[in-house]
């Protein structure tokens, strides 16, 4: 079948409507001057801990989010599949109170390896997620964007929630990636 035997495809306005959404929230928060909750500004990092780049296994970053009173599922998420080459940054919605994105905040820098590593990041700022809706893309998108902004050392991009839970080590991912890359 010939390219120009096929016919026009329109997408079903919902579905154009939510790309459009998702596609200005992107925009808006990749200028938004309200980032991160705890930026390491003023701090530069050492030389890297970790080989990365060309022959090294692949590093990913990871968005994990969660809502209200799942906070401590966050850090049970992120403590099963951290890894030091990788890149993380922890999202609340706003189904979550400051306070709780504070505790969130506040274990994350607590945690002497991800300290050392400066690998993981909190959001400050919460927004609605509907879990149903294109909000969960828009977040996600807003997630790989903020990563970008962070650092650009990641091979792939990784979305779970809280209620998300490894099977496989963080080993045996970058092996699998590793076969399938080459």
């Amino acid at each position: 079948m010939k390219l120009g035997a096929m016919g026009s495809c329109r997408l079903p306005p919902a579905i154009a409507a939510a790309a459009l959404a998702a596609a200005a929230l992107l925009v808006l928060f990749r200028a938004s001057p309200y980032g991160l909750a705890y930026p390491r500004a003023g701090v530069q990092p050492g030389p890297p801990l970790v080989a990365r780049g060309p022959g090294s296994p692949p590093s990913f970053a990871y968005w994990i989010s969660g809502t209200g009173g799942e906070g401590r599922r966050v850090l049970r998420l992120l403590r099963a599949v951290y890894h030091p080459r990788n890149r993380y940054l922890l999202h609340l919605d706003a189904g979550a109170s400051r306070d709780e994105r504070t505790e969130l905040a506040a274990a994350a820098r607590d945690e002497a390896a991800w300290r050392e590593f400066s690998n993981v990041d909190v959001v400050g700022e919460s927004y609605a997620v509907d879990r149903t809706g294109s909000s969960v893309l828009a977040a996600a998108l807003h997630g790989a964007a903020m990563l970008l902004r962070i650092g650009a050392d990641w091979d792939w991009f990784v979305t779970l929630s809280s209620w998300d839970y490894p099977l496989v080590t963080q080993d045996g991912t970058s092996c699998t990636f590793v076969q399938l890359c080459f």
